[in-house]
């Protein structure tokens, strides 16, 4: 399994959140919710690479200095003005909050799948 199947599964699992708050909550809060997992998606996918820009370099002996540190702070930078741009244009920060969590749930039900496919593999 590469991200490829992660992202989907944020995608899906997002779309399914917005879905349910929408019905359940109001529209107002299922945008919200797809706000919060597009941002959510975005600091996934900027952390990925950075990670495997970080460990390939760390291969090759090439981890110097802090420039994996200024990206860090870069990406949490980012990530706080998106949030404080999405609740100053009048979000709900509920569905925010719901949003940003599927990445989270998302990489807790791939890591499981590949868990339990690894053992299974072992086992049979």
């Amino acid at each position: 399994m590469h991200q490829d199947f992660a992202i989907k599964l944020m995608i899906g699992l997002g779309l399914l959140t917005a879905a349910l708050f929408a019905v359940v909550g109001s529209a107002d809060q299922g945008i919200a919710v797809i706000a919060g997992a597009g941002l959510g998606l975005f600091n996934y996918h900027w952390l990925y690479q950075g990670a495997v820009r970080f460990f390939e370099a760390a291969e090759s002996g090439g981890v110097k200095g802090g420039s994996w540190m200024i990206m860090a702070v870069l990406r949490l930078g980012f990530l706080a003005a998106g949030l404080a741009l999405l609740t100053r244009m009048g979000l709900a920060p509920v569905g925010l909050v719901a949003g940003l969590s599927v990445p989270v749930i998302s990489q807790v039900v791939w890591t499981t799948r590949k868990a339990f496919n690894r053992s299974a593999q072992v086992r049979g």
